[in-house]
């Protein structure tokens, strides 16, 4: 008796990539579902669905990371993905939300950029073999793309939500940590952040301006002597007690050295 034929076992479907956790604002200022990856000291950008021709490279010694304040504006050019509008959830959008609006462009190319939502134009919804089909019309203002500053009303199939949180990646975390810490700072991003927005802490000078401020009867240091100035200005006088001179005799009664130009030329104080 003749055995049956086995049969063809049938090849393993290739493995699914999984949806892209990022997009990524690319040079020509529209977003791009991407992968990153870091390729020996460089980081490279892959966008979804582009041959490689079209990746983006990051080199940390180049001349748009070479500082801080750089950094992190390659890191807000990085975001999760911001997932489609779902036909049920338009009454979720609320005026003023930023959104991620797709735009045609010549030779059918799908581009998206950044917008704002100003109204939302209500209509009944249908049901197709099911499914809820929304048909209301958004009206939006572009803050990116060629069109930025424009309006356009467009449809639930053209709409993404920007979602709040920060993007997380392993590689493009020790990308940007490792950038950060080449201008001394330890921490990365808060650092870098620290850097750029913080007052210069300096006691002496706190403890000389506080003095100065006190001369002019007031106890709250900057608020006041903000207070005073705008008070100044507004009234016409020329200082908080009454003259130029009075104001130019402060930093010397407070034991601090004036070095004071004449017109035109800049005024010196030296804390001692």
């Amino acid at each position: 008796m003749a055995m049956p034929t086995p049969r063809k076992q049938k090849a393993p479907a290739p493995p699914r990539r999984a949806p892209p956790r990022m997009e990524y604002r690319a040079k020509d200022g529209a977003w791009y579902s991407a992968r990153v990856a870091l390729q020996d000291e460089s980081l490279r950008v892959m966008f979804e669905e582009f041959l490689e021709e079209f990746d983006e490279w990051h080199e940390p010694n180049a001349a748009d990371l070479a500082s801080p304040r750089d950094v992190a504006a390659l890191r807000a050019r990085f975001r999760p993905a911001s997932p489609p509008l779902e036909d049920a959830r338009c009454g979720d959008l609320r005026r003023g939300q930023h959104l991620c609006v797709f735009r045609a462009i010549s030779d059918g190319e799908r581009m998206y950029y950044d917008a704002v939502l100003d109204s939302v134009k209500r209509a009944a919804h249908v049901t197709v073999d099911g499914e809820e089909r929304c048909a209301c019309r958004f009206k939006v203002r572009w803050t990116d793309g060629p069109l930025s500053g424009g309006w356009d009303d467009v449809g639930v199939g053209e709409v993404c939500c920007v979602q709040d949180s920060t993007v997380q990646d392993p590689a493009l975390s020790e990308f940007l940590d490792r950038v950060t810490k080449s201008f001394g700072f330890c921490d990365g991003e808060e650092s870098a952040k620290a850097e750029q927005g913080s007052p210069v802490q300096e006691p002496r000078l706190s403890e000389f301006l506080d003095r100065v401020t006190k001369s002019f009867r007031f106890r709250d240091g900057e608020d006041n002597a903000k207070a005073a100035a705008a008070a100044a200005q507004g009234s016409g006088a020329l200082s908080p007690l009454g003259g130029e001179e009075n104001a130019t005799a402060a930093p010397q009664a407070t034991g601090a050295t004036s070095l004071w130009g004449g017109e035109g030329k800049t005024a010196w104080i030296i804390i001692g």
